[in-house]
This record gives structure tokens, C-alpha cells and sequence, in this order.
């Protein structure tokens, strides 16, 4: 998701999601700041856990997202 802004990244991670089965992992890279509280609220909101929210490097993110 990097060079993306809100709402992209949500609508984005959330159809990722749609393709994966239960229990499956996903990690999503933003580098956009407001991505590290909206998509980890709208997953949770969909019902799937977020395991981590993480600084990786200078401005990057790793989000990680386990499908429930």
C-alpha cells in the first residue's frame, strides 16, 4: 500500500482478505501514518485480528492481519 492514501489502503487490504482462507496471514507495508489506525479499526470491525502494527523503517509500516 505504499504511495497510497485512506481510503485506498482500507477498500485494498480488506479485498485482499476476501481472497485468503481462515486463519491465513497477511502483511500489509503502508507509508501513510493514518493507515496504522484505520486498517487495523476496519479489520477489526470485519472481524479478522491484527497481530501487529509495526515501524519498519523511516515512514514504513507493517501491518499484520490474521483472517478470521
Amino acid at each position: 500500500m505504499r504511495g497510497y492514501t485512506c481510503p485506498y489502503p482500507v477498500i485494498y487490504t480488506r479485498k485482499a482478505l476476501t481472497k485468503l482462507g481462515s486463519g491465513d496471514t497477511l502483511e500489509v507495508l503502508t507509508d501513510n501514518p493514518p493507515s496504522c489506525e484505520n486498517i487495523p479499526k476496519a479489520v477489526k470491525e470485519d472481524g479478522h485480528e491484527v497481530l501487529s502494527v509495526e515501524n519498519i523503517e523511516r515512514g514504513v509500516w507493517r501491518i499484520t492481519i490474521i483472517k478470521r
